[in-house]
């Protein structure tokens, strides 16, 4: 249902845009436009109350009736796509010459405009025809009353075993159920009295149910009442709060479940009034839940307790706060608990575990990630084999994950992980089933993924709002619900990345199949059983390889399937040489290409841009990872382009400026592009843009800087090169963007540019200089938002020999501050400065720090939680390296917070030995578990310290 109802908010907007002024449509399909609009609005309005219905009461034709209507839709929006490229396509007037020409193309626009216009009319009737079949095709086939039928039969809860899982084999189960009880009896005095909640969290099969009810068998004794309640995905509240007063009052109450609210909850609250009791809640969804289960729990300060479990971390959040509450974060099981586990389930405690059969079993663990339903439930279905060969259990193995296997061992996994999916709101249904396009264990860039939702029209558009920022929202909101796993998370909390489970990667697969969302080739044949192929995840061979691939390949598809409805195309490895052209897809608006396995592909990815300019609706162009040496020039048609990626060193053809709806540009390489320079500052749309090369002409900057004022959009700017340069070149009257929060410069700038102080949305700045004086960080000191700030001052550079961070230069919102210099610069932390620092980098030169040089007001760091330092060591002796790293052990110690410090040791091979030999050999010893990345070059594992 939600599927339907998200494509239908992707088209209703499309539909109210052709209908102004701009398309001039006649007044005949302006009103066949409204028509259609009427009944899409009334038909998106039935899908949302089907939606809401009970899963039993939703008949197999309503889903029949919602897939038709979701192909329906997508059809009309091809069609209108189609319609808005031809109308707003440029005429080709710059390719030909003299006043006559120019009238004979100024005709032929004007014919070919009235042609599509026919042509929308002719589309439209089509549409109504079809909207008719689909509405009676339903009225046809529909039983009378089928849907207000109860279902008899009750299925069981797929959590219910979990509440009766012998303990005995339960595994690692332990060591969170003593943190959860240490949490429940933390507090002294009063506060052990008042009223406490401990809210677990984690994604679905972890064993937060079993987790609970451990702990609550194991506690109950010691209070007066006690409940043990599942809310479930749909709760009825009634229902819950009898349970809460028939547990608590030991007595049945035949018709409490016809009491309104209020009735029950003051009959549970006199109850509880004067005692001490436990509350499980299990298995909460959502907060309006929790409000109203928490109006029934009365703080009576006789010490009771409540532990809530939830997928959803801002429900878990909400439980904790306005009251005493602690969130735990329910972990995987680690690998060794994880194998035991599975041993435990497949063999006999006495039996031999033929070696063969470990190496599928471990990569069979390394699937299964530690949760303790997706191991129990593959060991069922190892343990069921007829042989347990290896050849048996890697069948088994290579099922996983494919979302294909029909083994009913997996339904219970799988209707356990569908309650997380079913939860979510139908905007983010089409959103995670996206992910499906990714091949397992893949790590997916966030920024590609939202820009890949935003092309689709999976990120609705709200009045004041920027679509990435929505989809910033929706990235977010999918690792709350536990259904993605962040990685590689930077300073203002956000993950770069994301990874998907293997087991709910297997859900969504099946989804994706059953809905014909996404279609799956692992080869040239491609295997689909629908007849419209929607979007297509090419998965080949990522091996790399330095020879030159001859062979002609191509794709083979069944006879009855279509692939000019493709909207996009993820081709992995060398999928991309067996790709049709892209001429065969019309509506294509995705094309991403990733790790491409040889270096000598550029004939072949040209090959696939042959009629480029046919495919007009085209949003994204991922080719970072295509070895192309040169943009077809047909690529400045693509009007609608919002997004182009390729690396440097790809020239591109003139006239970039064309692609005025463009939002992310990366990498501009002004070696091999230099006259694409002067047409940045057409590029009004510009969010994004990577560019290379600014130090090659004295004239660059200056027509840099005039494109970047125009772009009033750009928030994030990537600049490279080779030399040092100067970015202050700015003539009188000349503005700087207004929204821009990320500046990452990899080239070295001559000096800080002036401008950067009128830049008050400025949230992350990274870069290197020459020069770097007092002003400088008064300059960044005052920028508002600044939040992430790291400088680097180049070895061939120089600063003033004290620089002081004061009350003058509050950096009143950093929070992660990164500074390394290589000349004699002494950098001071005075009292008051950077009140909400964090996270802190220095870098000091061991043997430039005698006489006190280490002192540079740590202690005025108060909000400090992390520091680390890299101590030089080149031409320094051991005694003096491991007197830096005292004085910064002593300073940090200081700190009332505790922070964690990292000490790590660069060039230690160039460190001088000390007379004393036996320190030299002590200082071999010592080393840590992280290790440096400046130390690469060096050849050397250079050691850290952790503590």
């Amino acid at each position: 249902m939600e599927l339907a109802t998200a494509a239908l908010s992707s088209l209703l907007p499309k539909l109210a845009t052709l209908l102004t002024e701009e398309y001039k449509l006649q007044k005949r399909v302006r009103g066949e436009i409204r028509f259609l609009t009427d009944e899409m609005e009334r038909m998106q309005a039935a899908l949302l109350e089907l939606s809401k219905l009970p899963a039993h009461r939703i008949t197999h034709l309503d889903k029949l009736w919602a897939r038709d209507l979701k192909e329906l839709s997508y059809d009309i929006e091809d069609s209108i796509d189609k319609f808005m490229v031809r109308v707003d396509a440029p005429a080709k007037q710059q390719k030909l010459k003299g006043f006559s020409f120019r009238k004979f193309i100024d005709k032929i626009g004007v014919v070919r405009t009235i042609k599509t216009r026919h042509q929308v009319a002719e589309d439209i009737d089509d549409i109504k025809i079809r909207i008719r079949e689909v509405a009676d095709r339903r009225a046809r086939y529909m039983i009378p009353d089928v849907a207000a039928q109860p279902d008899s039969s009750v299925a069981m809860d797929p959590r219910m075993p979990a509440l009766y899982e012998d303990v005995k084999k339960l595994v690692g189960i332990d060591g969170p159920a003593e943190t959860v009880t240490n949490l429940l009896a933390q507090g002294e005095g009063v506060q052990n009295q008042q009223l406490q909640v401990v809210s677990i969290v984690g994604v679905g099969g972890l064993g937060k149910t079993t987790l609970a009810n451990l702990v609550y068998q194991r506690l109950k004794g010691q209070f007066m009442c006690q409940a043990f309640i599942s809310v479930s995905l749909k709760p009825n509240m009634n229902k819950i709060f009898s349970s809460i007063l028939r547990q608590v009052s030991r007595r049945e109450y035949p018709n409490a479940e016809q009491w309104d609210h209020t009735e029950l909850i003051n009959h549970i609250r006199q109850i509880l009034e004067e005692k001490r009791y436990i509350i499980v809640i299990d298995d909460l969804w959502d907060e309006s839940s929790w409000i109203s289960i928490r109006c029934a729990l009365i703080d009576n300060d006789h010490g009771s307790r409540v532990i809530v479990t939830t997928r959803n971390t801002g429900v878990a959040k909400s439980s904790c706060s306005g009251i005493s509450g602690t969130m735990y974060e329910l972990g995987p099981l680690s690998d060794t608990d994880s194998k035991r586990l599975l041993y435990k389930r497949i063999f006999n405690e006495e039996e031999v575990i033929p070696s063969e059969l470990e190496e599928v079993l471990n990569k069979i663990l390394r699937k299964c990630g530690g949760i303790p339903l997706a191991i129990i439930t593959i060991a069922s279905m190892l343990a069921s084999t007829p042989n347990r060969t290896k050849y048996e259990w890697y069948g088994v193995y290579d099922s996983m994950g494919s979302g294909l296997d029909k083994d009913k061992s997996l339904d219970n996994m799988r209707a356990i992980l569908y309650l997380s999916y079913g939860d979510l709101p139908f905007y983010l249904k089409p959103c995670l089933l996206c992910l499906s396009m990714f091949p397992e264990d893949s790590m997916i860039q966030r920024t590609d993924l939202i820009r890949l939702w935003v092309a689709e029209g999976f990120v609705a558009e709200k009045q004041g709002s920027n679509l990435y920022e929505l989809g910033d929202i929706y990235f977010n909101e999918l690792v709350n619900r536990s259904m993605i796993q962040p990685v590689d998370m930077a300073t203002d909390g956000s993950a770069q990345y994301c990874r998907v489970h293997d087991m709910i990667l297997d859900l969504i697969i099946s989804l994706t199949a059953e809905e014909n969302f996404v279609t799956i080739s692992e080869g040239q044949q491609v295997i689909s059983p629908v007849r419209k192929i929607r979007r297509l995840s090419l998965q080949g061979n990522r091996t790399y390889s330095n020879e030159e691939d001859t062979k002609e390949e191509k794709m083979v598809l069944p006879p009855t399937v279509n692939v000019s409805h493709v909207r996009s195309i993820i081709a992995f490895g060398d999928a991309s040489h067996w790709m049709p052209p892209l001429s065969v897809f019309s509506a294509l608006r995705v094309l991403s290409l990733v790790q491409f396995p040889s270096k000598n592909n550029d004939p072949k990815v040209l090959g696939i841009f042959a009629s480029l300019e046919i495919s007009g609706t085209r949003r994204i162009l991922d080719l970072l990872a295509a070895s192309i040496k040169e943009l077809p020039a047909s690529i400045v048609q693509l009007r609608q382009l919002e997004c182009l990626l390729v690396r440097f060193g790809v020239k591109f053809p003139d006239g970039i400026g064309n692609l005025t709806s463009l939002q992310v540009l990366r990498t501009l390489d002004l070696e091999d592009s230099p006259n694409s320079l002067a047409e940045l500052g057409k590029l009004t749309e510009l969010r994004e843009l990577d560019i290379y090369g600014l130090e090659g002409s004295g004239s660059y900057v200056k027509t840099f800087l005039q494109s970047l004022s125009n772009l009033g959009n750009i928030h994030t700017l990537y600049f490279d090169g080779n030399k040092s340069f100067s970015l202050d070149c700015t003539s009188d009257g000349w503005r700087a963007p207004a929204h821009l929060r990320n500046i990452y410069g990899d080239s070295t700038l001559s000096e800080l540019p002036r401008w950067f102080s009128s830049l008050s949305e400025l949230s992350c700045l990274s870069i290197e200089v020459e020069v770097l004086r007092q002003g400088d960080l008064q300059l960044l000191g005052a920028l508002p938002v600044l939040r992430f700030l790291k400088i680097e001052v180049s070895e061939r550079g120089r600063s003033e020999e004290r620089l002081v961070i004061g009350s003058d230069q509050p950096f009143c919102s950093l929070a992660e501050f990164q500074f390394t210099h290589y000349t004699r610069c002494w950098l001071v932390f005075a009292q008051g400065a950077m009140p909400k620092l964090q996270r802190l980098l220095l870098y000091f030169e061991a043997r430039k720090r005698e006489g006190g040089g280490i002192d540079v007001g740590l202690e005025n760091l108060a909000s400090l939680k992390h520091v680390a330092v890299k101590v030089d060591c080149n031409g320094a002796r051991l005694s003096e390296v491991e007197g830096v790293e005292t004085k910064v052990k002593d300073a940090i110690g200081m700190l009332p917070n505790h922070p964690t410090l990292e000490l790590y040791r660069t060039l230690k091979s160039r460190m001088k030995q000390d007379e004393n030999k036996d320190n030299s050999e002590a200082s071999n010893q010592q080393g840590g578990d992280l290790l440096s990345a400046d130390d690469e070059s060096d050849n050397e594992s250079d050691g850290s310290e952790q503590r």
